[in-house]
């Protein structure tokens, strides 16, 4: 049986009220996404200055030995829902790299949610924060657990993140030991007010501050970006369900239309 206009008129408003607060939610995602890549760009500089000094230091003084083994792993995944396959498209690439050995760091509460469930031991795990402003500060707490976790889990520190729109997937990088910028290896060593190995310990420590900040910064993007285009196949499925549904409502309207029309003929026949 057709359900009548009244209903199906309560149909389509229940779409629309649907379709508000997707556009709504696409908007907030649209809008951290800009945020977290303007300030990843004032972060790449920052991180690229901190490159610079040690390239320096490393030219005149010799690179610093790099511990062997397998390291540690940050995994920055998702902290919200409604980003389409996103977060399971991250904890696919950690279950894709097989048993390395190394210590696992994770962020963003849903991800983190798809590890545990799939048996991943975490060495430590934390959510995302709701804000790009919210980043620097557990950017810092993540790099000091990293570095007192290095004694257990030595070798290079690398993060897995979701890789840009354009790229879709997973990226692998390495954040630590920090790679070379080029400089000249023939430049002198500059005067320095602290002991050398001093003001090498502080920028290595500054350079992994960076680089998780960076990729704190981007994997947010990549989440944002990935809502962003979830939200927007939201809206073209509620489109086409709305037109289904004004096409239901027409032919309700004129099925009522019809038997009125019926009723009042019946009822001058008979009268």
């Amino acid at each position: 049986m057709t359900d009548r206009p009244e209903q199906v008129q309560r149909r389509m408003a229940g779409l629309d009220e649907i379709g508000q607060v997707v556009g709504a939610l696409r908007a907030i995602a649209a809008a951290q996404a800009s945020a977290t890549r303007g300030m990843g760009g004032a972060i790449a500089t920052y991180s690229a200055t901190i490159a610079s000094a040690l390239g320096t230091i490393v030219a005149a003084a010799g690179p610093a030995p790099a511990p062997r083994g397998p390291g540690l792993l940050l995994v920055v995944g998702a902290a919200q829902g409604f980003s389409g396959a996103y977060p399971a498209r991250i904890a696919e690439a950690l279950r894709d790299l097989g048993d390395h050995g190394a210590g696992v760091v994770a962020v963003g509460r849903r991800t983190v949610a798809m590890l545990e469930d799939s048996g991943c031991a975490l060495q430590w795990s934390a959510d995302l924060p709701g804000h790009p402003a919210g980043v620097p500060a557990l950017a810092g707490e993540i790099a000091d657990r990293l570095i007192g976790l290095s004694a257990a889990f030595p070798g290079p520190i690398r993060a897995l993140l979701g890789a840009p729109r354009a790229e879709r997937g997973a990226e692998l990088r390495r954040m630590f030991p920090p790679d070379p910028d080029g400089s000249d290896t023939a430049a002198a060593l500059p005067l320095t007010t602290m002991p050398l190995t001093d003001l090498m310990t502080g920028l290595l420590q500054e350079a992994l501050f960076a680089a998780v900040a960076l990729a704190l910064m981007q994997g947010m993007a990549a989440e944002a970006e990935a809502r962003v285009e979830a939200m927007a196949r939201a809206q073209t499925n509620l489109r086409a369900r709305r037109t289904e549904v004004e096409q239901s409502y027409l032919r309700a309207r004129q099925e009522q239309m019809t038997t009125e029309v019926i009723e009042l003929t019946v009822a001058r026949v008979r009268a």
